[in-house]
Order: C-alpha cells, then structure tokens, then sequence
C-alpha cells in the first residue's frame, strides 16, 4: 500500500509552509530519510525527508504553493501502485475553501490559496472569471477553463520589488512578536577578560573558541539556576523547556536563519564550537532539516562582529527570551578601586513580561554575566 508523505509538525508560528522545489521527481527511486522537497517555514529553508522506501508515485502539491501540517504531499510505494490522487487533491481543495486563511479581498473574487496560485501561474487575472462553485467560489476547472479559452487576461505585474519568500517568513515571525509579547529589557556590562583568555588558550591549541560558544555555554548555565526563563507561554499554560536548546541566529545577506543547538548545557566549548560552525554552514547553504529548526527554548543574537555597542533584539514568537550581545570593546573600569583598561561587551536581555518579570530576568543575566566573566564550569 502506497504510504502518504505528510507535512511534519515543524513547530512553526503561521498555519502554512511552503513548498519551495520537489528535490525528487515523480518515478524516482527515494529511501527513508532522503531529502525529496525543500520547504520553508517561519524560520529557514530546509529540507523534507521521505518517511519510506520506494517509488515516488505522485507528488500532490506543486512546487511553490503552501501547505498546512499533516498535508499529504506525495505518496511513495511500489512502481505502478495506484494511490488516491483525485479524493486527496479534492480535500485539499474544499480545506482550503474553508480555512481562515483564504484570501478573500475586499470586493474581489472569492477563492482558496491553492486556485490562486495556480491562476497565478498560468497568467490568469481572476478578476475576470467567473466562479462555478458553491456560493460563487472560483474553482480549479474554472481556472484552467480561462487558461486555455484566454477569456482572461493576464493580470498586471504590481510595481515594487516582492520580500523573499525566506524574508516574508521572517517578517510573519517578527510581526507576531511585536504584536503578542510585550518586551521587557535590561542590559549589563560584560567583563570578557577571562573569555579573551578562553580564546587565547583554544588558539594555541590549534582551536578557534568563538564568543557565541561562549555565551550559549554561560546561557545554559543561566538557564539552569533560573529556569523559568527557557519556558514559555500557550495561553495560561507555562510549558517548561524539554532540554536546553538554544537558537543561534545566523545572518545571510538579508536573509535570518534560527538553527538549533541542542543539549548545550552536556557540551564542552570544543563541542559547541563544532556544532555551531556545523549549524552555520548548513543554514547559510539552505540545508538545515526540519528538526534543526525546532525545539529550541530561546536565542543568541550576537552583532559582536560589527561595532555595534548593543541593540534591541525581537523574541522569537516561540520563546520568551533572547540574549543581544555587542562588540567587545577597550573600556577603562574601575577594578579595585583603580581604573584600568579591559575588554568589555553590552549584552541586553529581552523577555517576555507576561511570564517573565523583572527580577527573575536580572537573576538571569547576573548568572550569565558570573560565568563568563569567571571563564569556569557551569
């Protein structure tokens, strides 16, 4: 019997996610865990593995339209095996009438996210076709009936440059922090003597230790003596963390990418570093899996690399805090009661307040603030 490949649940915060481009083609021999669609969420590109062995039968959902999780997309099983196309291709269609997502312009045609698409595509300019469906719903045949009679003319192409469907992701994901977590902020001086020594002695191991590894290590020790700060909210429910992973943001030109670090607090800074450079790159050639996009408690944002003293860093809709590092900087301090000159970073915590208040936030960061400053254990 032919096995159903389903959209997973990536943990993303919108209700669809776009197929961006098969990676196997119909009639194409796939193993479990290959990668056969690459996918986009709210948090990055990545990939989509096939969850059995065989042929790839029929791919239901072209390439560039969105889709909900647990949305059969294809079905892979022996070569020639019949699968349900019509009955799966009929229900999609009839959800997504349905959805509180369907576009439904004001005094425009009334039709679901699917037949949009495929209008799109084929030039279709459905302020002039006339809907067939229930209630006047502009149908799929309707489509290609103006397609092939050219009774419709091609729609004008709208002026501006279009966001990246990756920046559109992040704009969703921005947009539902701004408006549903209010933002509590504090900062704190870092002295990074003992992490510029961290630094030194990796390098002279034939190491490179990088600030991030640093601070996701003090983060898992903050963590630890303050764990409210890595749960979060869905609702009136506290969920609590199931492990200590922390999200990284990586920066590609102007694309944003929130790979997952997990079970940092069981880690070395060796083992971090590995990770973290691993993560990176994968993020950066739009390969991460799904499942290192999620799960994560809360994230790292550092700007160090710039001069940038600090900055104001957004949570991700999915947690309730992010820690905003700065550029270490040649500071004069006073230490024991006489000034000298050491490097310094601004770090800036940001929380969710309606978890979170303000002395639990500052237990945090004086926690974090300890560890690095000490360069010890956690």
């Amino acid at each position: 019997m032919a096995v159903p490949i389903k959209m997973p649940d990536l943990g993303t915060t919108v209700d669809e996610i776009k197929l961006v481009a098969w990676l196997a083609a119909e009639g194409d021999n796939v193993k479990r865990g290959d990668p056969i669609a690459e996918i986009e969420t709210d948090k990055a590109t990545g990939e989509l593995e096939s969850v059995a062995e065989g042929v790839l039968l029929k791919q239901l959902v072209p390439a560039g339209e969105t889709v909900q999780t647990g949305e059969i997309l294809a079905y892979v099983g022996a070569a020639g095996e019949a699968v349900p196309v019509a009955e799966d291709t009929a229900r999609r269609e009839e959800s997504a009438v349905r959805s509180p997502t369907t576009q439904r312009p004001a005094q425009g045609p009334r039709v679901s996210p699917v037949v949009r698409n495929l209008a799109k595509r084929l030039g279709v300019d459905l302020a002039n076709v006339q809907g067939t469906g229930q209630g006047g719903i502009i149908t799929r045949d309707d489509v290609l009936g103006a397609s092939r009679t050219g009774a419709a003319k091609p729609a004008a192409a709208a002026a501006g440059e279009e966001l990246s469907p990756a920046q559109s992701a992040v704009a969703r994901a921005v947009l539902k922090s701004v408006t549903d977590i209010p933002h509590l902020r504090i900062a704190a001086e870092v002295d990074m003597t003992a992490a510029e020594q961290l630094r030194a002695a990796g390098a002279a191991a034939g190491t490179k230790i990088s600030y991030d590894a640093i601070f996701l290590r003090a983060m898992a020790g903050a963590i630890r003596a303050v764990p409210l700060v890595a749960a979060r909210l869905d609702g009136h429910r506290v969920i609590h963390a199931a492990g200590v992973h922390i999200a990284l943001a990586v920066g590609e030109g102007n694309q944003l990418f929130l790979p997952v670090v997990r079970d940092v607090d069981t880690m070395d800074l060796n083992a971090l570093q590995s990770e973290i450079v691993d993560l990176a790159s994968r993020a950066r050639a739009g390969v991460l899996k799904p499942e290192q996009m999620t799960g994560g408690c809360m994230t790292l944002s550092n700007l160090g690399m710039y001069p940038i003293e600090s900055f104001d860093a957004i949570i991700f809709p999915e947690h309730s805090a992010i820690l905003a590092v700065g550029s270490v900087q040649k500071r004069p301090v006073v230490v024991n009661d006489g000034v000298a000159i050491r490097p310094m970073a601004t770090v800036k915590l940001a929380v969710d307040h309606r978890l979170i208040n303000g002395r639990t936030a500052a237990e945090f960061l004086s926690r974090l603030k300890q560890i690095v400053e000490s360069g010890g254990p956690l």
